[in-house]
């Protein structure tokens, strides 16, 4: 008799193309799961050199595209959702269009194909603002998924450190900003350390996994790093909330998820945002990492 094969659990990575997606699949291969990518592109994911076993072209929005796409596969992962860049202003999908029904079209694809467990990455505190169009997308996926009769997990993570890449920006051009006073606490993750937490979603029975970075730091000392880092003095200028939440509802008639965008971003700005120490990366060296990326000059270590 032939020695019995040990067959690799197959995963559907969805949001693949974002910066946890693109750490995500580094692991998974490094763990011997077999990968599909699920993506609009496959040709634009094929010329970034994406480490996946196969690739389905389907879009979560669109629902006859995603028949098939979790065919033969174990576990469905997703961090898909509408982009956090402030500048993306051609983007006009909602939060609540890609995050919540976006998602809950893959939950559905993945029920038809009778998927064992779905992995969802959602946000910190997002049961806490519901108030707030990007975590109540968030929070009706979530209770979609808990009523959907399949296994699944949680996780809820602080900010990515992909998201402070504009403090960099704003060191480089000598002044900083902040939202209040800036004395609000958080322990943002970097996208490698929260991989590394995604994993051990995959095997667990943990309904929920809450996690952010090591440090806990200001809202100010975020962007003083940045500043410490280029060997520059902090210029930090503070915005009142109020002033702020006046120029976000500007927008709102032009691109209503900029709009919803800025506004979460003040809500965390303004408040402690503090979960689970996990991981060993730090804000400053990150900092580092990205100046040298740009050809920026820095400082030396302490």
């Amino acid at each position: 008799m032939p020695p019995k094969l040990d067959i690799p659990t197959k995963i559907l990575l969805v949001g693949v193309s974002g910066r946890l997606g693109h750490h995500l699949q580094e692991t998974l291969k490094q763990h011997h799961y077999h990968v599909r990518a699920l993506t609009r592109d496959v040709h634009v994911l094929a010329a970034k050199g994406a480490l996946v076993d196969e690739a389905v072209s389907a879009d979560i929005t669109i629902p006859d595209t995603l028949h098939g796409a979790c065919k033969d596969i174990d576990i469905v992962f997703s961090s898909a959702g509408a982009s956090l860049d402030v500048r993306a202003l051609r983007d006009r999908q909602s939060y609540m269009a890609v995050d919540y029904q976006g998602n809950l079209n893959l939950l559905k694809e993945a029920k038809r194909a009778g998927i064992k467990k779905f992995v969802y990455v959602s946000v910190f505190n997002g049961q806490r603002q519901r108030q707030l169009e990007y975590s109540d997308a968030h929070e009706r996926f979530c209770e979609a998924l808990a009523k959907s009769g399949m296994d699944f997990t949680v996780i809820r993570p602080t900010g990515f450190f992909g998201i402070f890449d504009e403090m960099m920006g704003m060191a480089e051009s000598g002044r900083g900003v902040v939202i209040g006073d800036g004395s609000a606490r958080t322990n943002p993750i970097h996208e490698a350390d929260l991989a590394e937490v995604c994993m051990q979603a995959l095997d667990s029975n943990e309904l929920e996994i809450e996690a952010g970075g090591p440090e806990i730091l200001t809202r100010r000392r975020t962007v003083e790093l940045a500043f410490e880092v280029l060997g520059k003095k902090p210029k930090i200028h503070s915005i009142p909330p109020a002033l702020f939440k006046t120029a976000a509802a500007g927008i709102k008639p032009f691109n209503p998820r900029i709009h919803a965008l800025l506004s979460f971003g003040s809500d965390v700005s303004l408040t402690d945002t503090i979960a689970p120490q996990r991981g060993s990366r730090r804000l400053e060296d990150y900092y580092r990492e990205l100046a040298a990326k740009r050809g920026l000059k820095t400082a030396a270590t302490a």
